[in-house]
């Protein structure tokens, strides 16, 4: 998607779990939403 975008070289981070210890913690595990970093160049 970022690709089709324009962006290139994009490198991808690991997956993590952004929410654990907020208030929104339960609600994210519910749905088990992660964050992930990302870096890119606009082209």
């Amino acid at each position: 998607m970022l690709q089709h975008s324009g962006f290139v070289n994009v490198r991808w981070g690991d997956q993590i779990d952004v929410f654990s210890g907020s208030k929104h913690e339960s609600s994210a595990a519910s749905f088990e939403t992660r964050g992930v970093t990302f870096a890119a160049l606009k082209a």
